[in-house]
């Protein structure tokens, strides 16, 4: 068996366990760069840097690259320069949030004059309940269940 076959196989296996189900790479694309001649390090490349996901490259201007004799060094040089992840800062969410720990009436207007709706307002003020506030929740509808009817002050 030729030393090249493993080699496509790995290759291939990378690319779809790297790959996300959106990506825009197909196997018809794989093809059509290996028929033109570019190696299976700058598809990878391609691949890692998303420069046909984000329109900066086209498999057409890379194949006609390398018909035009552009070695390799010089493709994946463009395929970092062109790509979107070049010189880019990871983005990190939640810096400046805080968790919920208790939600106020004005909050609940604020979200409603947002237009939040009523099933997200009810699933914040869910999530903000302190676990005693759970637990006598769940206790209530227990005894509910059982059809046992408590009467207090203050509560139901």
């Amino acid at each position: 068996m030729d030393k090249t076959v493993p080699a496509i196989l790995i290759f291939l296996f990378l690319v779809f366990v790297l790959a996300h189900p959106g990506a825009t790479v197909t196997g018809k694309d794989l093809v059509e760069l290996k028929n033109a001649g570019v190696s299976d390090r700058t598809i990878q490349l391609i691949v890692k840097e998303k420069v046909i996901e984000t329109a900066a490259l086209s498999v057409d201007d890379i194949v006609n690259m390398k018909k035009m004799g552009v070695n390799e060094k010089t493709l994946q040089i463009l395929i970092k320069e062109c790509s979107f992840l070049n010189n880019s800062k990871p983005v990190v969410y939640g810096m400046e949030t805080q968790s919920i720990r208790h939600i106020s009436a004005q909050d609940v207007i604020n979200l409603k004059n947002n237009g939040v709706s009523d099933n997200i307002i009810q699933s914040v003020i869910e999530a903000t309940k302190s676990s005693d506030e759970i637990d006598r929740e769940r206790a209530w509808h227990m005894l509910e269940n059982l059809n046992l009817r408590i009467h207090t002050r203050g509560y139901r």
